[in-house]
């Protein structure tokens, strides 16, 4: 392989070398300045002095057409030596070159305004010509946030640009080959340097993680700190994108390393609006002109990948509906009608309701027997709250962080928080405290933390712990360390150093006397509904709603049922009407008739099913 002996000097090549010699992939840019610098003063020939502004306009009209002019191809780091046009021969090397280069813009990109202007903000620094000497500048930027979030998106349309030549770090690299990768990069500029996942590289424990680790370090001062210019960057940009900024070690965000990180958050619902807008689904010109509108305010913590998934399963359904109709009755145009829609939403759950995270059954409060008092007291503490914050922020007010629901078991508690989601329609996070007990050493805390992390990703949302005593008990108990650590971390996440905002979290427990009292601190669970067992109208209540499912005979009198489960739960109440129709079931196999209920099977029920409220329980 042959080269010039200029490309040989400026790329320090000598005779015998191993060199990798590879296609640019793009195509040689017209140039619209270059910036050289005598160096001859520094080549030992002392007699020979620097330019001086009398000769400076000679020299440059000279060099443009004697020596630029006349090269096929120019390159930083280029050198013409013993250039003689008055007095002693010089020598000029290139420190920079101004191509003209497509535009390193971002434009038409719906639901991440804030990011965009920051990330276009960012790539403009590859076009500038930074005023301030000192002004220390990054070619790199970090894109973090979680799946579906838009970080390959991004990446797509920066490489779309054609801008530079694209150079991956795959994750099976070896230092060595970074290291190659970077250099390849720089004498290929301009250039692109894409790191997708960069936590899997870099935060591992291991000797291999260190060292690749160390090799970015050490590439990325040297891009900034070895270019020959120091008020522009060099044409090298390298973008890392990772799910968690923090699993990138701080080494690597410092100053002329990953310094620019751009969190591209999960979409709100102007978010939604516009990306679903910018989707263009073929929408029936006889439906809602606002149905996107509405659509975009109902898919709380929809991605933009999942709102994507949404639109393409609704197109899944209506061709398969398509698929049932003869040609006649099939119409010419296929439009999405608002059924298909609603099809796709039982399907499609959001991303950040994957995994640990448990949707409620779908509890409605008219379900819930009884208990008025504690259905006001949730609509109060979270309906307005979190769905009308303006009002809140008006009257100068905070959105409680928590409410603790307390009493007796079977009392309707865990129903109540389930009901709560549904009738709000917020995203619901249930865990058991005694389940995250169960978990190794460190797990718990994590756990805890992840939970808290999705749902504000998922707001607004409902976070419930039930059985919260199991990893909220005094910590003077003794003998507990996993659920002292729990539960500090659970203090940690609800005193925030990131905001709760849009996230309520309820909590249910038998035994409110067994909890720490830090949790009952203003701005945690500082607000406590009891959940007592249900009155005479309640008892009454739960059995009415029993009964629209249940075939009952016209002798079953529901008031005078109600007055014989004086003291029984709501729960134990559902087990009499379960006991009773247990009873009739058997009759039926028996006797081989269909038989009602009658007020004797509850009755005997009654007589059956034991009480497990005790007085002190209710003191």
């Amino acid at each position: 392989m042959q080269t010039s002996k200029a490309f040989q000097e400026a790329y320090g090549f000598k005779l015998g070398d191993d060199v990798n010699i590879c296609a640019a992939g793009a195509e040689v840019t017209t140039v619209e300045s270059v910036i050289l610098r005598d160096i001859t003063p520094k080549l030992g020939t002392s007699d020979i002095p620097a330019l001086d502004d009398e000769n400076r306009a000679g020299w440059e009209w000279y060099l443009k057409e004697e020596s630029l002019c006349r090269a096929e191809v120019i390159f930083a780091g280029m050198t013409f030596k013993n250039v003689t046009l008055t007095g002693p021969k010089r020598t000029f090397v290139i420190d920079f070159i101004n191509a003209v280069l497509p535009e390193l813009q971002l434009v038409n990109i719906a639901g991440i305004d804030q990011a965009l202007k920051k990330l276009n903000d960012f790539l403009g620094n590859f076009h500038d010509v930074f005023p301030f000497p000192r002004q220390q500048k990054s070619c790199a930027v970090l894109l973090h946030g979680g799946h579906g979030y838009g970080k390959t998106f991004l990446i797509d349309q920066i490489i779309s640009t054609g801008w530079g030549k694209v150079h991956r770090v795959k994750r099976d690299m070896k230092p060595p080959a970074i290291r190659t990768l970077f250099k390849d990069a720089k004498v290929s500029q301009p250039s692109i340097i894409v790191i997708d996942n960069l936590e899997n590289l870099v935060s591992k424990e291991d000797s291999i993680s260190e060292s690749i680790t160390e090799v970015l370090e050490e590439e990325l001062d040297a891009l900034v700190g070895g270019h020959s210019n120091p008020r522009t960057l060099p044409q090298v940009l390298v973008i890392g994108a990772t799910l968690n900024a923090n699993r990138i070690p701080m080494s690597l965000r410092r100053l002329r390393r990953f310094n620019e990180d751009i969190l591209l958050p999960i979409p709100d619902s102007a978010a939604r609006k516009a990306i679903l807008k910018s989707l263009s689904p073929p929408l029936n010109p006889a439906d809602p002109v606002d149905t996107l509108e509405k659509l975009g305010e109902r898919t709380h913590a929809y991605t933009a990948e999942d709102l994507q998934k949404l639109l393409n399963k609704a197109y899944e359904i209506a061709m398969i509906a398509r698929r049932g109709k003869s040609e006649a009755e099939a119409p010419e145009s296929l439009y999405l009608e608002q059924d298909h829609i609603e099809q796709a939403l039982l399907l499609v759950r959001p991303t950040a309701m994957h995994d640990i995270t448990l949707q409620p059954p779908s509890v409605k409060w008219d379900e819930i027997g009884g208990q008025e008092n504690v259905k006001e007291a949730l609509r109060q503490a979270v309906e307005t709250p979190l769905l009308h914050p303006e009002r809140m922020a008006r009257l100068g007010g905070a959105a409680k962080k928590g409410i603790l629901l307390y009493g007796p078991p079977g009392c309707s508690k865990t129903l109540s928080a389930q009901a709560m989601a549904t009738e709000v329609g917020f995203n619901f996070f249930a865990v058991k405290g005694a389940e995250l007990l169960n978990m190794y050493v460190g797990e718990s805390e994590r756990s805890v933390r992840e939970i808290f992390a999705r749902a504000r990703a998922a707001s607004p949302s409902i976070i419930f712990f039930d059985e919260v005593d199991a990893i909220g008990g005094k910590r003077a108990s003794g003998g507990r360390n996993n659920g002292v650590n729990v539960l500090t971390t659970l203090l940690n996440e609800m005193d925030g150093i990131e905001t709760l905002k849009g996230v309520m979290v309820l909590a249910a427990t038998n035994q409110p006397q067994a909890l720490d009292a830090a949790l009952l601190r203003p701005g945690r669970f500082d607000q406590l509904i009891y959940v007592a067992p249900p009155d005479l109208a309640g008892r009454e209540a739960i059995l009415r709603v029993k009964q629209r499912k249940m075939d009952m005979a016209d002798d079953v009198d529901i008031p005078l049922l109600a007055q014989l489960t004086e003291g029984y739960s709501g729960a134990e109440v559902v087990s009499i009407c379960q006991t009773a129709i247990d009873k009739v079931l058997k009759k039926c196999d028996q006797t081989g008739l269909e038989l009602q209920l009658q007020m004797d099977d509850f009755k005997e029920a009654v007589t059956t099913v034991k009480k497990q409220i005790t007085p002190e329980m209710v003191q």
